[in-house]
This record gives C-alpha cells, sequence and structure tokens, in this order.
C-alpha cells in the first residue's frame, strides 16, 4: 500500500509540475482563483474528514489540525494556483495540502493514501462500488468519478475495476 501512495503522490507531483509549466492563456501567473467569502471555516457542509476525533475541511487553518493531529512528514513546493508555496502534510493514512490565502496557512485538499482510514461517512479504499453507490445514492461522472459538492468543497471518489481507487476533498469549483 505504500508504494500505491508513493506512486499517486509522484502522480499529483508530476501533473503539477505540468500545470504549472503550460499556464492558463490569457491569465497572470500569479492570479489566485479563491472565492473570499469561500475562505470560512466549515463553509465545506458535510464534505468533511475527521483524524483522531478532530473534524476538519476545505480552507479550515491549517494549524488547527496540526494542534490536534501529528504529521508525519512535511514538503512543499512552488504552486501553480495560489500564491507561494503548496505545502503537503503527511499523515497515518491521508495527507493534506495546505497554501497561504489571505496571510493564513489553510487547507485546500485532503488525499485519502490508503486503506487505513474511512471517510466520516464510511468511504475507504478498496470499497466495492456497489457498496459506494449505496451509500452515496447516486451515479458516477465521466471517467468513474463520484463527485459530490457541498458548500466550500468537493469530493471526488475515483472506482477502477469495480473498486475505490482514490478520494480526494478539493475546493468546490
Amino acid at each position: 500500500m505504500k508504494s500505491f501512495a508513493v506512486l499517486i503522490l509522484c502522480c499529483l507531483l508530476a501533473g503539477s509540475v505540468l500545470a504549472c509549466s503550460r499556464g492558463p492563456v490569457g491569465v497572470e501567473e500569479t492570479a489566485v482563483f479563491v472565492d473570499p467569502n469561500a475562505v470560512k471555516g466549515g463553509a465545506y457542509g458535510d464534505l468533511f474528514f475527521s483524524a483522531d476525533g478532530f473534524d476538519f475541511g476545505i480552507y479550515d487553518p491549517m494549524q488547527d489540525l496540526l494542534d490536534h493531529v501529528s504529521s508525519n512528514t512535511t514538503f512543499s513546493g512552488q504552486s501553480c494556483a495560489f500564491d507561494g508555496d503548496d505545502i503537503y502534510y503527511f499523515f497515518n493514512g491521508f495527507e493534506v495540502m495546505a497554501n497561504v490565502i489571505d496571510g493564513t496557512e489553510r487547507i485546500t485538499a485532503i488525499t485519502v493514501d490508503d486503506d487505513t482510514v474511512k471517510t466520516p461517512d464510511g468511504l475507504y479504499i478498496g470499497m466495492p462500488e456497489a457498496e459506494l453507490a449505496a451509500i452515496l445514492d447516486t451515479t458516477p461522472d465521466v471517467g468513474g468519478i463520484y463527485v459530490t459538492v457541498d458548500g466550500t468543497a468537493q469530493r471526488n471518489v475515483t472506482v477502477q475495476d469495480g473498486f475505490v481507487r482514490a478520494i480526494a476533498y478539493v475546493p468546490a469549483g
């Protein structure tokens, strides 16, 4: 499972580098596409994550999470979507990306790394698609991805060969 998590991380980093190298046409490189009204803790409705009894979600202050859950390691790299760096924090079974927005380091992505953790509504890596569809009471969007949006958050659950292979929370948009 650790090699799978490393593979996913490498793909994310490669995607970030490719996205940065192309850049959006007609948009300044330093543009930040964040609704200032969205940067309010708890505006993600039911799409939050939980670790060690602490609930958190998209745009919550990163320090609040670090005050409750210990990070194993961290690294950073230049961001394509935000001014400054993307800061990655690794925890047992999940990782969090944060960015500085309006002077505060805020959570901008949550990714489940392996089958040792579940989302608050019971989703986990390796879950059969039939079980996932019953919980979400929906069908997948394009490419076998189940997309759920609530407030400032969007959760993408990727299914491949009949099983959940990836779970990620990102800003809605």
